[in-house]
């Protein structure tokens, strides 16, 4: 099974490879080349050195994020414990790079071929791998367990989608999944589904979501006042932040804009595409549009008359803290069948927010959302318009609904506890 595995790895490789030269044109995507094919940079392996590290594996920004509190507590609990992070993306990098500060080195996830991975584990040699939500690489975890490296899933989860895919060929799965020695899932549905493609249910066990146990420190007065000085926006002023948005979701986003700004004239519209590559692309959207924006890295703080409609946020890192000054908050790859993104960022301020019907990577957090009262979920622009009018028009309401969000945060907190219980017994 694994022979045929890795010919259909090639063929796939094979048949993309055009798509792979395009890409590595772009700057982005030669950075990580290298390690992803299992070059480990010198210095990045010096700071490994001396004993064995924990390998934590988180694909883009909001894992990264999520595995912050994991690795801080690792750190409490055994201060010299090397610790090296990985991530797939090219955002999710740079965010371990500037975020994850515990991190004793921050590398890219590589290719799985055997001839790869067989390289990386023996460079980096470490002596637990962690990956979060359920990314599963099978001739990484084959040749982990083949060098007696236990390996254990945290926060795991199996999407509709991902589940029939992985019934349908678990044969092969349940054989890749005996690699793996225990999986702590978020949901008891989780649970089942993971034993039901083939994991072993006495290696299974729920211990709830990393991202509900993330530490966000609530600004002060000063922090606030900062980050309406550095986008020349005055103190008070109502702000519509559509964050994580993906293609079709800008084009909704500006004619419910549009059609606010008829009724409030000081609102600002602050727009942060997911992608980088898309900046461009969105920018050219808005002059199409013909709304007056600027790039957030086209503003001169503290001179007058760089103030727009429409700020674009081309910058990475920036739009967690920025929900904090939000009037009306959406989250995207919602609206759009991408599974959606953490609505968690602005929830930890106490906001209420509004998101799509395609929430599947986040079900149980949109579903306990929904129900405390403080997640709005729309399905079109015309229900999108109206729970934003709502939320513009009642500030007791909208603080209301902050609160009620919030509340699902601190019920859920401690999977955290439980993962490092786990983490104990295999290290």
């Amino acid at each position: 099974m694994y022979f045929i595995y890795n010919i259909l790895l090639f063929i796939i490789s094979l048949l993309s490879s055009p798509l792979f030269l395009i890409a590595m044109a772009k700057k982005k995507y030669r950075k990580g080349l290298p390690q992803k094919l299992g070059f480990i940079p010198p210095n990045l392996l010096l700071k490994l050195s001396g004993s064995r590290p924990i390998w934590i594996h988180a694909v883009s920004v909001g894992e990264v994020m999520a595995t912050i509190p994991l690795i801080q507590e690792i750190k409490k609990r055994e201060p010299s414990q090397k610790i090296v992070l990985s991530t797939v993306t090219f955002t999710g990098n740079y965010t371990a790079t500037i975020k994850a500060r515990e991190v004793d080195a921050v590398i890219y996830f590589p290719f799985d071929y055997p001839f790869i991975v067989k390289r990386v584990i023996k460079k980096i040699a470490p002596k637990l791998f962690i990956t979060l939500e359920t990314e599963i690489w099978p001739n990484l975890l084959r040749w982990l367990r083949n060098n007696y490296i236990p390996s254990v899933i945290i926060s795991g989860r199996i999407s509709n989608r991902s589940y029939h895919k992985y019934r349908w060929g678990r044969f092969f799965f349940s054989k890749v999944l005996d690699n793996i020695d225990l999986f702590c899932m978020q949901t008891e549905v989780d649970t089942q589904r993971i034993i039901d493609i083939g994991a072993k249910a006495d290696r299974v066990i729920t211990v709830g979501n990393l991202k509900f146990d993330q530490q966000v420190s609530i600004l002060a007065s000063e922090e606030k006042a900062d980050l309406y000085r550095m986008f020349n926006i005055k103190e008070g002023q109502r702000i519509f932040i559509a964050g994580s948005t993906h293609k079709g979701e800008e084009e909704i986003v500006l004619a419910v804009f549009k059609n606010l700004k008829k009724s409030y004239k000081d609102l600002i519209l602050m727009l942060a595409p997911r992608h980088p590559e898309r900046f461009d692309e969105v920018s050219n959207l808005l002059a199409h549009h013909r709304l007056p924006s600027i790039k957030k890295t086209e503003i001169k703080v503290g001179k007058e008359g760089n103030h727009r409609d429409v700020i674009l946020l081309d910058t990475i890192g920036e739009l967690s803290n920025l929900y904090s000054i939000g009037t009306i908050i959406f989250v995207g790859g919602s609206l759009v069948a991408t599974g959606g993104h953490n609505v968690l960022e602005p929830v930890v301020y106490k906001k209420a927010v509004i998101f799509g019907p395609y929430m599947e990577n986040f079900s149980e957090i949109s579903r306990s959302l929904r129900e405390s009262g403080g997640g709005l979920q729309v399905h079109n622009q015309e229900e999108f318009l109206s729970k934003a009018k709502m939320l513009l028009q009642n500030e007791s309401v909208r603080d209301k609904l902050g609160e009620q969000a919030f509340k699902i945060i601190s019920y859920n907190q401690g999977a955290i506890k439980k993962a490092m219980e786990v983490i104990e017994k295999l290290t």
